[in-house]
């Protein structure tokens, strides 16, 4: 479960970002994958409208999604095979949800801005010109770091800026696929109807 939670808190942070830094946030959907040298890997499906992201995942725990709503500072756990979720606050970044564990590492989210090195102590960055990657026109960076999950390259979209494809030296990779634009449901952002709220706090304080 560690390594699902690292993809998820990158792509929240990377959601977040975008958010913050577009004027009109991206509004799409794609099928992404990730995978490590030391982790059996990810598979699943992202949405993205109105500023809100979703991601489908199928897990060794069982199909899961995450819906983050950046505007409010939180984002739900949904656990479908029991038809039940969490929310979770996400105000004063996601570290809670990162417990340090392994997993493929997405690009910083740095990287969706013009200036993909900004505030990355110790890393250099070079454009390699553009490339098309997965469909999608991309600019292409080549990353140095000391730090093999920082070094490596990562394709990013012209247009919506975000990243289509990461491969870093430590053999991690972070890919979407079938990408296409367009507004998405918006009942894709909420949990679904007659599924029960799982209160952690309560039942922690009815032990």
């Amino acid at each position: 479960m560690s390594r699902v939670r690292n993809v998820v808190v990158f792509l929240v942070l990377a959601a977040v970002a975008v958010c913050a830094q577009v004027p009109a946030p991206p509004e799409f959907s794609a099928d992404m994958t990730a995978t490590s040298k030391t982790d059996r890997g990810m598979k699943g499906k992202m949405y993205m409208g109105g500023g809100k992201m979703r991601m489908d995942m199928t897990t060794e725990g069982g199909k899961m999604s995450m819906i983050t709503l950046p505007a409010k500072k939180m984002s739900y756990m949904v656990m479908h095979d029991q038809q039940m979720y969490m929310e979770i606050s996400t105000e004063g970044g996601m570290g809670a949800m990162n417990p340090m564990g392994r997993g493929p590492k997405m690009p910083d989210v740095k990287a969706l801005s013009d200036n993909p090195c900004a505030g990355r102590p110790g890393v250099t960055c070079k454009m390699a010109g553009a490339e098309m990657m997965n469909g999608r026109m991309c600019d292409k960076w080549e990353f140095a770091s000391s730090n093999k999950s920082e070094a490596g390259t990562v394709w990013i979209d012209q247009k919506t800026r975000w990243p289509i494809k990461s491969v870093h030296n430590d053999g991690s990779t972070m890919e979407f696929t079938n990408f296409k634009e367009g507004p998405q449901d918006a009942s894709l952002f909420a949990p679904p109807s007659g599924y029960q709220k799982f209160d952690m706090g309560g039942m922690m304080r009815r032990q």
